[in-house]
C-alpha cells in the first residue's frame, strides 16, 4: 500500500506499507510521518517535507503506546537525533541543531533547528494534541519576529484516545497564519 498526498506541484510519495517478512512469517508496518497540511507550494519546504516523509519510524512508535512516559520520552530523544540526520543529509544548505535554545532570557528550546541564508527551520516534535500544536506554533514564531521561518509540526501518536482530527484541524490554522506572517508551514502526523 503506497499513500500519496498532493497538492499543486507537491507530490509527496509516503511509503506506509506493508511488506512480506518470510523468516518472521508476518507482515510489517513501516511507520513514517505523513504530510496532513501544508502552507503552501515554495521549492524549500517541498525539499524539506520530502525529507521527512522518508525518515523511517517503526524503531520509535509501533509500539511505544501504553509504555511509561519515561520510556516513551527515550524513544522520542531517539527518534529526534534520527530525524536530524535525515534531515542534513537531505537538506546540505541548512546547519542544523538539536534542542536549540535561541533566547537566553526563557528556557524554550526547539527541537530540531535549522539557519539557512536569511531563514530558520524550526521542527518540533509532539504527541499528536492540538493544543500542543498550537502552543508551539506560537511560541516558536514569536522567537523569530523578522525571520523568515520554515515551522514544521511533527505529531506522533501518545495515547490511543488522542484526536488526530483535531490535531490535523490545527495544522490547518497554523498553515494559515504562517503565510500571513510570510512564513511557511507543514504538519505530519506519524501513522
Amino acid at each position: 500500500m503506497l499513500a500519496t498526498f498532493s497538492g499543486s506541484y507537491m507530490n509527496v510519495a509516503v511509503k506506509c506499507a506493508l511488506s512480506h517478512n518470510p523468516k518472521l512469517g508476518f507482515q510489517e508496518h513501516f511507520v513514517k510521518p505523513v504530510l496532513a497540511d501544508f502552507s503552501d507550494n515554495d521549492t524549500f519546504l517541498h525539499s524539506l517535507t520530502a525529507g521527512i516523509a522518508s525518515i523511517e519510524c517503526s524503531n520509535f512508535f509501533s509500539t511505544h503506546i501504553g509504555k511509561s512516559q519515561t520510556d516513551q520520552k527515550l524513544l522520542v530523544a531517539g527518534f529526534q537525533k534520527i530525524a536530524a540526520a535525515a534531515l542534513r543529509n537531505a537538506i546540505k544548505k541548512v546547519q542544523r541543531s538539536i534542542e536549540h535554545c535561541p533566547s537566553p532570557t526563557n528556557r524554550d528550546s526547539i527541537d530540531i533547528f535549522g539557519k539557512g541564508d536569511e531563514f530558520v527551520v524550526v521542527v518540533e516534535l509532539d504527541k499528536n494534541r492540538a493544543d500542543q500544536v498550537a502552543k508551539k506554533f506560537v511560541s516558536r514564531m514569536a522567537l523569530f519576529p523578522s525571520t523568515k521561518v520554515y515551522f514544521v509540526s511533527l505529531c506522533y501518536p501518545g495515547t490511543e484516545k488522542m484526536n488526530k482530527a483535531e490535531c490535523t484541524k490545527y495544522f490547518g490554522y497554523c498553515s494559515a497564519l504562517a503565510l500571513r506572517m510570510g512564513c511557511h508551514y507543514a504538519g505530519f502526523i506519524v501513522e
